[in-house]
């Protein structure tokens, strides 16, 4: 047990094989009534000393899917991410991990943000435990941040003072990273060197935040993992959106006592409303939510003026340190967790998603091209990877070229190519199966990955490039080649597999398929 002093008070956290851990920290007030639908407001502080051994609450949020309706695989990755802790308005909070309490050591510190679709997640998971990166001489922190509408729905011009702006997630992001510039010298950290990275939703935030105007100086270095550039729709488009979904909840426009008086749960409620009105709406009412999601990102406001894509290319994140790739099937995962046979599965995920297929809304056109890449090819595989493509491959290298462009060769492109045996390969190399080697937790996902021994090496070295391009901006380790920063002209991407090895202009057949 030690005891630390942060702004708000006291703390009490607890040591375990020479790693402090304090939990569930407050970053931010509550959010309840009409705090759910504003910017985070500061945090408020306590008397006498604060019990962080525990978890906090986490943010209400969706229940998983029918497993049952699943096939083996989908269910065990379900069972394997849906480990909660309980639900509250104080939900957010943030962990620390650090093997020092000095306020002079200057560890780098790496900052997670959590998958889960902006729907569901949360810091806490075991595979996201960050006791094993700090031995490696870090302080590791671990955030959760508001999900759902809650974090995300936007109503322009319908109410004032900030009510129902756009981005609170990502807000909630910003407020975590300003705890961090002020607190975490408590715990042994540099502010001053502070790595954002995260998976999935976490990666689109790590993109966000990088095209920010009002997250630049928070951080120096980013590592976005399977996230998704290209995703986000333009705040005009919510109007009509924001409109429509007021009245199906019986809430008038600019009622704000009427919206917060909506619990967490019913907010929960009303994204099955919202995903409704999606699958009935029209390219002419809802715009670009239908081709580029209604969770996410929303641009055209001061938080976010650009498109993540837009931004990075007008020089914004220039300054900062990235690292950026995905899983070789990161697509696997969707018919996985759908249900019937993976060829159904993945035929539905097809009609899903088309939205996000160029030329727009021709999935049947985009499958043929892709025949012609991946000759022999089955059907469904040939769909995962319009799927891995479509969702995270392609907006990942187009933000690879446009940091790469403004600079000046601190830009890192990387994809995941181990493919897990288990489940006779029906897990293969998908979404999130990188997540445990770089975190280095390999046991909580040991029923994803099979036998762990003959893994070791490859999540050590992986950590090992995240640690330390997290301390100096070089992704390097031990049993890993000199990794070359990406530019246009050759394209170097490190492949990490049973050997891993520097590669030039992987992507080179997802250029001429979608972009001729």
């Amino acid at each position: 047990m030690a005891n630390v002093t942060i702004s708000q008070g006291q703390l009490t956290g607890e040591e375990k094989d020479g790693i402090h851990a304090f939990k569930g920290i407050p970053y931010a007030a509550p959010v309840s009534g009409e705090n759910r639908w504003l910017p985070p407001r500061q945090p408020e502080a306590w008397s006498g000393v604060r019990d962080a051994t525990r978890f906090g609450n986490i943010c209400e949020q969706e229940s998983p899917p029918n497993k049952w309706l699943a096939g083996r695989a989908g269910k065990a990755f379900m069972e394997t991410l849906w480990e909660t802790e309980p639900v509250g308005d104080d939900c957010l909070n943030l962990n620390v991990w650090t093997a020092t309490l000095d306020s002079e050591a200057k560890l780098p510190v790496m900052f997670w943000i959590h998958g889960g679709a902006f729907t569901t997640g949360s810091g806490s998971l075991s595979i996201y435990n960050g006791a094993n990166l700090a031995k490696k001489d870090v302080v590791v922190v671990s955030i959760n941040y508001r999900l759902g509408l809650m974090g995300s729905f936007v109503a322009p011009g319908m109410f004032d003072d900030g009510f129902c702006s756009a981005n609170r997630g990502f807000l909630d992001q910003v407020s975590g990273l300003r705890w961090v510039q002020e607190n975490i010298r408590t715990f042994g950290g540099d502010p001053d060197n502070v790595t954002i990275f995260g998976e999935s939703a976490g990666g689109q935030s790590i993109a966000v935040l990088l095209a920010s105007p009002a997250a630049q100086g928070l951080f120096r270095r980013a590592i976005a993992q399977s996230g998704t550039p290209e995703l986000g729709s333009p705040v005009a488009d919510h109007e009509q959106f924001a409109v429509d979904l007021l009245k199906a909840l019986d809430v008038a426009p600019g009622d704000r006592a009427a919206i917060s008086q909506l619990s967490a749960r019913d907010t929960v409620s009303a994204m099955k409303v919202a995903r409704k009105l999606l699958a009935k709406g029209s390219q002419e009412t809802y715009g670009m939510l239908l081709t580029n999601g209604n969770i996410g990102c929303v641009y055209g406001d001061d938080f976010m003026p650009l498109s993540i894509l837009e931004s990075l290319g007008a020089g914004v994140g220039g300054n900062v340190d990235l690292m950026i790739g995905t899983v070789r099937e990161d697509g696997r995962l969707f018919p996985l967790v759908m249900p019937g046979p993976e060829s159904f599965a993945s035929w539905l995920c097809m009609g899903l998603f088309k939205g996000l297929m160029k030329p727009q809304n021709e999935p049947k056109l985009v499958f043929e091209r892709y025949r012609g890449v991946l000759p022999g090819a089955s059907k469904a595989y040939v769909r995962g990877q319009i799927l891995t493509d479509s969702m995270f491959r392609r907006g990942t290298v187009k933000a690879a070229e446009a940091h790469a462009a403004n600079s000046n060769g601190r830009t890192f492109l990387y994809q995941f190519n181990w493919s897990s045996p288990v489940m006779n390969g029906a897990i293969g190399a998908m979404h999130g199966i990188d997540v445990p080697f770089a975190n280095q937790n390999l046991e909580a996902f040991a029923r994803l990955l099979g036998d762990l021994d003959p893994l070791r090496e490859l999540a050590d070295t992986v950590s090992d490039a995240w640690v330390n391009f997290a301390r100096n901006g070089k992704p390097t380790a031990a049993d890993m080649p000199e990794w070359q920063p990406f530019d246009v002209a050759q394209r170097a991407t490190m492949i990490f597999d049973e050997k891993i090895e520097l590669q030039y202009d992987v992507d080179r057949a997802i250029r001429d398929v979608w972009d001729g």
